[in-house]
């Protein structure tokens, strides 16, 4: 594909060649949708944050098209939506750190009045829950994979690994706090 020809191809066609491996392809989708994805970015993150944004929705877009999923004809539409969903995974993850004066402070594990650290506690209740739970825990919360990202994996849709995910915490939540009675029914 030469560069004079791949500027006056509509979205679709460069879709259609991207899927079947021309890079070039996806250089003019990138090139012609960067500057309206870089300023719909500017919405939702703080600008030192914007390029990262805009990356991580170009690059989940293109992952999907070489696969062979992913937009048909809207690639413009799909890249703003994956642009909002990865700005919301940020949010989230945000909204989870603690933020602390002193990190010495922070790592010093806590001790209660049986003896065992935080830490300790952590681990038991994470050992208490069934495989499938654990496995789901580590790579959603400590490999920081999406629920997309395994849902091949595990022969499941998105949605359904995220609430996978949900019921794992709750459960992991419910042992740390020593209510282990729905353990023993979960699957």
């Amino acid at each position: 594909m030469d560069d004079d020809r791949s500027t006056t191809l509509t979205d679709a066609e460069l879709v259609l060649l991207t899927r079947r491996g021309h890079l070039q392809a996806y250089a003019v989708l990138f090139e012609r949708h960067l500057p309206l994805v870089r300023a719909a970015a500017r919405r939702f993150v703080r600008a030192s944050e914007v390029d990262d944004l805009v990356a991580e929705a170009f690059a989940g877009t293109f992952h999907q098209l070489v696969r062979g999923r992913g937009p048909t004809t809207s690639i413009r539409a799909y890249l703003l939506t994956a642009m909002r969903h990865e700005a919301a995974r940020r949010a989230g993850r945000d909204r989870r750190l603690v933020l602390v004066d002193d990190v010495e402070t922070w790592r010093r594990p806590s001790v209660d009045t049986a003896g065992g650290t935080d830490e300790d506690h952590v681990a038991e209740a994470f050992r208490l829950l069934p495989l499938r739970w654990q496995r789901v825990l580590w790579q959603l919360e400590v490999e920081g994979l999406r629920p997309r990202d395994l849902a091949d994996e595990l022969g499941m849709s998105a949605n359904a690994v995220s609430a996978l995910g949900r019921r794992a915490r709750a459960g992991l939540r419910r042992a740390y706090e020593g209510r282990t009675d729905h353990l023993d029914a979960a699957v």
